[in-house]
């Protein structure tokens, strides 16, 4: 087995800085088995919500309720 990497927290900061310069702001960042880093960026749907509810949704709001 190999040995499992490291994060620093200079590795931490410096990535960050890399996104937040690219116009990137990470919501989130997990910690992986392996030692590696998983950055989230969007934030996280409902957990009952489907692709589909959350394209009504967005019709809705642009274009208003029952307008019939």
């Amino acid at each position: 087995m190999g040995r499992r990497a490291v994060i620093r927290s200079t590795d931490i900061t410096t990535t960050l800085a890399a996104l937040k310069a690219a116009g990137i702001t990470p919501l989130a960042m997990d910690t992986l088995p392996d030692g590696g880093m998983r950055w989230h960026f969007t934030p996280p749907g409902k957990p009952d919500e489907d692709e589909l509810d959350r394209e009504l949704r967005d019709f809705e709001e642009r274009n208003g309720r029952n307008r019939a």
